[in-house]
């Protein structure tokens, strides 16, 4: 599920909104972190191409902390991101460009051991007790990636208009996943196949936002009534399915 779809759904739209976000900002040795909310439930955000600084991704995090939840916001590319990296976007080579930097500055396995280490050690130290994990584009692939293992430190994981997905990812998946896929992303059909031979499937979610393009949670102009209602359903429908499994 690599694809130029990633490309097609541009820039994130500038948000002049007066809406600022409320959490906080620490360091996990030199990990930096967005972190908001409290309880004994937490949710692991992992942005996409755009990074750390999109205030939009920030404010998404205040909303699900709202439900009841720690969130946390990690910053694996540490300062970096698709436009700081290559000065526009789509790059002068596409999408083969995006996906050569993003796995050089935030490798799969490097990441998920971050996840899977630091980060969830800290959100147990603050006392969650079960913690789920969602993510965006690139950061799709690093939910399929953690949510498995015989410990089973995350619980459930979230996809929205995830990247990089394969039908053999869901071979080693233990808990209940969902899937949020724009109308322009590749065909979820071989995932969510694989899923429904997975013992636990009744519990797992599955909407096609046909009249998104990919990157609509994120980047879209939150100005915009349809576009803003699109982009909170899917936040909104990832809450739920929390609500449900954590």
């Amino acid at each position: 599920m690599t694809t130029k779809a990633c490309c097609d759904g541009g820039l994130p739209a500038n948000d002049n909104s007066k809406d600022a976000p409320k959490g906080e900002l620490l360091m996990l040795g030199d990990l930096p972190c967005y972190e908001v909310g409290h309880g004994a439930k937490a949710v692991i955000a992992v942005y996409d191409i755009f990074g750390f600084d999109v205030k939009r991704t920030k404010l998404v995090c205040d909303q699900i902390s709202q439900a009841g939840y720690r969130v946390i916001l990690p910053d694996f590319f540490r300062g970096s991101d698709v436009l700081k990296e290559f000065g526009s976007f789509p790059p002068p080579g596409g999408i083969e460009d995006v996906v050569s930097w993003v796995t050089r500055v935030a490798p799969f396995d490097k990441t998920v051991k971050e996840v899977l280490g630091a980060v969830t050690t800290h959100l147990e130290s603050k006392g969650a007790k079960s913690i789920g994990i969602l993510g965006f584009c690139w950061g799709g692939k690093i939910v399929m990636k953690t949510c498995t293992g015989d410990e089973k430190k995350i619980k459930c994981g979230c996809g929205i208009h995830p990247s990089f997905l394969e039908a053999s990812d869901v071979e080693a998946v233990n808990v209940p996943q969902a899937f949020m896929p724009a109308g322009n992303d590749p065909p979820i059909d071989p995932v969510w196949d694989a899923i429904k031979r997975k013992p636990f499937h009744s519990d797992c979610f599955l909407k096609v936002f046909k009249e998104s393009v990919h990157g609509w949670s994120l980047r879209s102009d939150m100005s915009d009534a349809r576009a803003a209602a699109l982009a909170n359903e899917a936040i909104e429908l990832s809450i739920q399915f929390f609500n449900k499994n954590l």
